[in-house]
């Protein structure tokens, strides 16, 4: 099934719900705590939830959250740096910067990574989420409401703290550990799938046998390998050289000029392509090919795995990663509506007492933040880095 098959069946699902919900009655619905008088969006809140929340933060050390503080401020200040050094980039080796985009669903993101992204999306929502519910527990800020929410091909999370507590009954310190939990918690769970992430080998050879050869997936149109190949070939050689990862294939091509001619040698057969050339570099050579290491299933293994599975688990693997930790040094970011703004207000108020030093402080940190990444987009979308 494809991608714009599997939303447009999302999308039906959503007018059904909606249908049956004004049919229901969108006020009974309501009562029972579900939102769905909106097309394309559902939303559950749950007093269990809450209760759940509150009994599970009841359990935290407060250590562990005081300790989320300085890992939030840390990380603040490593956010700076990075987005700060990468901007720079941009003037000095354009070639090197990487790509700050938002995160467009359809328009900066299209195709599988858009399938991941979403899937690491909905674990960094839920995680930063949980966590604010958990901290406010800790430190005895009542939980308004919690629950679930769908928007679209979106999945998330929410959790809303009682505002009056927040702002009125608990001292700083109280809601710098309640601001710092969300980011402290993706930061965690992205170091978990940045060690899954380096230990994949390890974990896929449960029910796979190592890599034996580079697996397409997808072909360019139009290209050298669409007259000659097809998607789910298996590469094993290309001229004299034996092929066992999609690295493999990538330092070889490294090598390569436009028009050589060049014998591909697969599971099923031997083919013999001209290479045509490459956008980025008009000598080198160019096949049309997309693919990834090729997984054989152990005996046995085969009725529940393939070798895209590999794959997808690795894809989403690695988008966890990145969306985890991407959004966490965003969202401390001295940014307003953001964590980090709020984060660095309470930090200020714990050394002075003057609203005026507050404002003077972190005003210009707003600005320098908010331009960092204004102009790190512009110019990421003028370059077309990013974009995937």
């Amino acid at each position: 099934m494809d991608i714009v098959t599997t939303f447009l069946i999302i999308f039906g699902i959503y007018l059904v719900i909606y249908i049956v919900a004004q049919a229901i009655g969108i006020d009974k619905l309501s009562e029972k705590g579900v939102e769905a008088g909106t097309p394309f969006f559902l939303m559950w809140k749950t007093e269990r939830l809450n209760a759940f929340l509150t009994r599970l933060g009841k359990k935290f050390p407060r250590a562990f959250f005081n300790i989320g503080v300085v890992v939030s401020f840390v990380g603040m200040g490593f956010g700076f740096y990075m987005f700060g050094e990468n901007l720079l980039r941009f003037f000095f080796q354009p070639e090197t910067a990487g790509g700050v985009v938002p995160i467009i669903p359809g328009v900066t993101i299209t195709g599988l990574p858009l399938v991941y992204m979403i899937i690491a999306l909905a674990i960094t929502l839920v995680t930063h989420e949980f966590a604010h519910g958990l901290a406010s527990a800790k430190d005895d800020i009542p939980i308004k409401s919690s629950g679930l929410l769908f928007f679209l091909v979106l999945f998330g999370a929410f959790v809303e703290p009682d505002e009056e507590t927040f702002e009125e009954k608990v001292g700083p310190k109280s809601r710098l550990r309640m601001l710092a939990a969300g980011s402290y918690s993706n930061l965690i769970w992205g170091f978990f799938f940045f060690i899954l992430l380096i230990n994949m080998p390890a974990v896929l050879s449960i029910g796979y046998n190592p890599p034996s050869g580079a697996y397409i997936y997808d072909i360019a149109p139009g290209t050298p390998a669409a007259e000659a190949l097809e998607v789910g070939d298996v590469i094993i050689g290309l001229n004299d050289t034996t092929i066992e990862t999609w690295n493999e294939v990538s330092q070889f091509m490294a090598d390569a000029n436009a028009g050589d001619t060049l014998t591909i040698v697969t599971l099923e057969e031997s083919v013999t392509v001209v290479l045509g050339s490459s956008d980025q570099n008009e000598t080198r050579g160019y096949i049309g090919v997309y693919g990834a290491d090729y997984w054989k299933p152990k005996p046995g293994w085969s009725l529940f795995l393939d070798p895209m599975f590999a794959f997808h688990f690795q894809q989403v693997v690695f988008w966890c990663f990145l969306i985890l930790f991407s959004v966490a040094l965003f969202n401390l970011l001295p940014i307003p509506a953001l964590d980090g703004d709020r984060m660095l207000q309470n930090g200020l108020r714990l050394i002075t007492d003057d609203e005026t030093t507050v404002k003077r402080i972190i005003w210009p940190m707003r600005i320098l933040s908010l331009g960092i990444v204004l102009l790190s987009i512009i110019l990421s979308l003028v370059m077309g880095k990013g974009l995937f």
